[in-house]
């Protein structure tokens, strides 16, 4: 004779149905977990919105170059112990490496992206790839630029996150560079951002880069580190200093001067920065 199955409570059903969710979970949870383990193995990005405001230095270190042994050859300046760079986007149209590299070029830095100064997407440089490519087949060595226009910490985070994850797996041997600057013939984001908020900006990006194994840089000029920067909380990071004149005109440390925005290189379409990087490491 048969025997007639009791029926299984609704309690019951809750019970398992509630147990199977937490082995669900805890399955998913490993994953994750997992996941977490090996990106961090193969060179994954430490993701994190911690930001220390850094204490402003006591005293600003002055630089000690000598710039009466600056000097000039083949059409751009020379000083010992310095090299000649480039700073490129896509705006320099089509390039042809050898020739830069033959022209006396000994290292670039190329715009990796930008922000978007009216609704503030971020955007590749359409060229950087390219340019990436082309720069290491002639044995120039590579830093990067990110063209900022962060509003708040969590910005800037979020563009070093961006540049973070355009260089992986790229030889990256020069710094990469928090490029902040307004937009002379728009209305732009930050233009209402007060110099506390934008210096802020600048040491979350820093941070980050330096937290994932780079050498983090900010580039500024006369007037931004005077009055859109305090000069004693970002001198916590090396600088990029822009004067076009014929002689830098800050007194405080910087590693690289940018002296002109319209040099005429032999392999380059357009224009171009050019740089002399003081103490070049190589």
């Amino acid at each position: 004779m048969s025997r007639k199955r009791r029926p299984v409570s609704r309690t019951r059903r809750t019970r398992q149905k509630r147990s199977d969710a937490i082995k669900i979970a805890g399955i998913l949870l490993a994953i994750l977990i997992l996941f977490g383990i090996v990106r961090c193995a193969l060179g994954g990005i430490r993701h994190n919105y911690d930001f220390d405001p850094v204490e402003p230095m006591e005293e600003l270190e002055t630089h000690t170059y000598d710039f009466e042994k600056l000097g000039e050859e083949n059409g751009h300046l020379t000083y010992p112990g310095a090299a000649y760079g480039i700073d490129i986007s896509s705006h320099q149209g089509e390039v042809d490496w050898q020739k830069v590299k033959d022209s006396g070029v000994e290292f670039v830095f190329l715009r990796v992206g930008y922000r978007g100064y009216e609704q503030g997407l971020l955007n590749p440089d359409s060229a950087f790839e390219e340019y990436y490519n082309g720069a290491r087949s002639v044995g120039l060595p590579v830093g990067v630029y990110f063209f900022s226009q962060a509003i708040d910490e969590k910005e800037a985070m979020d563009e070093a996150f961006y540049v973070l994850e355009h260089i992986r797996n790229k030889e990256i041997t020069l710094p990469v560079v928090y490029d902040l600057e307004e937009i002379d013939y728009d209305t732009s984001r930050i233009e209402e951002i007060s110099a506390e908020q934008r210096t802020n900006n600048a040491l979350a990006f820093c941070q980050k880069i330096e937290e994932n194994g780079y050498r983090a840089m900010i580039y500024t000029n006369l007037s931004w580190s005077q009055d859109y920067f305090d000069l004693y909380r970002i001198m916590n990071y090396p600088l990029w200093f822009a004067h076009y004149s014929s002689l830098p005109g800050l007194e405080y440390d910087f590693e690289i001067w940018q002296y002109s925005d319209k040099a005429e290189i032999d392999g380059i379409e357009w224009p171009v920065d050019v740089n002399l990087y003081f103490n070049f490491p190589y």
